[in-house]
């Protein structure tokens, strides 16, 4: 009786693990969610990029010598001319070793004199003079050395412009190229705007001898002033994802500052520029990374999820514009974001 009622429990065990291993092999529903067509790209033949004025030819200035500042002539904002003094050294030790240097290439100079006559007369031997024209040379060797650097005591502008910024003050130390002040060329104004990749992607090599020249406005300031290509970037910016574009034109009468805000108004065809804006997107397909401005959408193809990374230009109240990541067709999912997975199998309706 035993017997049979343990037969019946094992049999029971048995075939309730058949059972578990039947459900465990049992295919995962589908995940249900709705779907986005990509449409086609919104285009604009007249673009306005906002941007800023940067310092014109911005260069940081520096001592040649390690020593304590003796004075700083200048501030922000100064207006400088080529050659102008901006700031010195203590120069007391330089001062003394050029004292130094000078008597002895006074001394020996006069040896050598001295001692042109006496070899002149055969009172002197070949080498002895060839000794005293060494003795000469270096010491004139080290007068010009001394001289030098007496001079780099003093910080001289090597062009006009105006100071940027001044980040030492008297009485400090500084090192041999360590930053004193910056300084800008005044007689230029440089824009700098962000593009997209797909704008850059179309700018052409022979850009810089376009005729075309884009307007500016600049904030505090009335009228419009054409501008000329300067330069881009080649690397993507990792904060914005964009790349930087340069432009400049001459100082108006009306000087326009760095910092100043500026609206940059292109027409696309006649620059020669890519008209696409981008694909307009619900808000509802992002999905922020990890780092700023970092947004993936998850594209569904073949009935599974995969994840993209997109570039985001910008975002209104109709959605977020995609400058790159994206094609017109392309499906993307637009619900249960959170529960996807790359290669997850998706059932799809659309919206």
């Amino acid at each position: 009786m035993n017997l049979s009622k343990l037969s019946v429990v094992v049999a029971s065990a048995l075939l309730l693990q058949a059972c578990n291993n039947e459900t465990d092999h049992r295919e995962q529903p589908s995940l249900l969610v709705s779907t986005f067509e990509v449409g086609a790209p919104l285009t604009d033949q007249f673009r306005s990029f906002n941007g800023q004025v940067m310092p014109a030819e911005l260069t940081p200035l520096a001592f040649k010598l390690a020593g304590e500042i003796q004075q700083v002539l200048v501030e922000a904002g100064d207006k400088v001319e080529k050659g102008q003094l901006l700031a010195t050294l203590d120069n007391a030790t330089y001062k003394q070793d050029l004292t130094d240097a000078q008597s002895q290439f006074e001394l020996a100079s006069k040896q050598l004199s001295r001692g042109t006559e006496m070899f002149g007369s055969k009172m002197l031997s070949q080498s002895e003079h060839d000794q005293l024209t060494a003795n000469y040379k270096l010491a004139s060797a080290n007068l010009a050395a001394a001289q030098r650097k007496l001079s780099y005591t003093e910080l001289l502008a090597p062009f006009s412009g105006t100071v940027s910024t001044v980040d030492k003050q008297r009485f400090e130390n500084t090192t041999p190229g360590e930053t004193l002040l910056s300084l800008y060329q005044n007689d230029k104004v440089y824009v700098r705007i962000q593009v997209s990749d797909s704008i850059l992607a179309s700018i052409s090599p022979d850009m810089r001898s376009s005729s075309y020249r884009p307007e500016a406005t600049f904030g505090g300031h009335s009228g419009e002033y054409p501008l000329t290509y300067l330069e881009h970037t080649s690397e993507l910016h990792p904060q914005s994802r964009t790349y930087e574009f340069w432009m400049q034109m001459q100082q108006p009468e009306s000087e326009i500052l760095p910092g100043t805000s500026v609206t940059v108004n292109v027409d696309m065809a006649k620059a020669g520029l890519s008209d696409v804006q981008g694909y307009q997107l619900p808000m509802t397909t992002l999905q922020a990374g990890a780092e700023a401005n970092q947004f993936y959408v998850w594209k569904m193809e073949d009935g599974q999820a995969f994840k993209s990374e997109v570039e985001v230009d910008k975002i209104s109240g109709q959605g977020a514009l995609i400058a790159h990541g994206v094609e017109q067709g392309e499906l993307l999912v637009n619900s249960n974001l959170r529960k996807l997975r790359d290669g997850i199998q998706l059932s799809g309706k659309a919206e």
